[in-house]
């Protein structure tokens, strides 16, 4: 079970990290290109947590570290952190968690893929660069 101390920090850093987003370059090794915006770190594991369609803003991370992706949606798809929670549990994802703080939204989802337990916590801020259609992602892998 998750501590409330602990969601309220998530969504702060969620916060941090959107209102420091700009459209950042990738961080980490990158195996593959991305036509619109920058690489996935090539160990993310795409095949194992599916993303928001849009364009990649910032992406960074590794496996031992966990990972931190930013998408940017269609300005005119919808609440775009409902549609990135619903991907992920359309592909067997479980939502343990949802909070809200000053505005950020944060949703704290798990499943098991391939024998690695995988936690994505997604947000959304309007204090974003990309405003209320990008969606934070950060991934753990266990």
């Amino acid at each position: 079970m998750f501590r409330f101390g602990w969601l309220v920090r998530t969504a702060l850093a969620i916060a941090a990290m959107a209102t420091a987003i700009g459209v950042l370059g990738a961080c980490g090794t990158a195996e593959e290109s991305a036509p619109d915006g920058v690489a996935l770190p090539g160990d993310f594991p795409k095949d194992q947590v599916p993303l928001l369609d849009g364009t990649v803003l910032s992406a960074s991370g590794t496996q031992e570290q966990g990972w931190t992706v930013t998408i940017q949606g269609p300005a005119n798809g919808g609440n775009q952190l409902d549609v990135a929670v619903k991907k992920l549990t359309d592909d067997g994802y479980v939502e343990s968690s949802r909070n809200s703080v000053g505005g950020q939204m944060v949703v704290i989802l798990s499943a098991d893929k391939d024998g690695t337990k995988y936690v994505v916590t997604v947000g959304t801020s309007p204090q974003a660069a990309a405003g209320a259609s990008s969606v934070i992602y950060q991934v753990t892998a266990a």
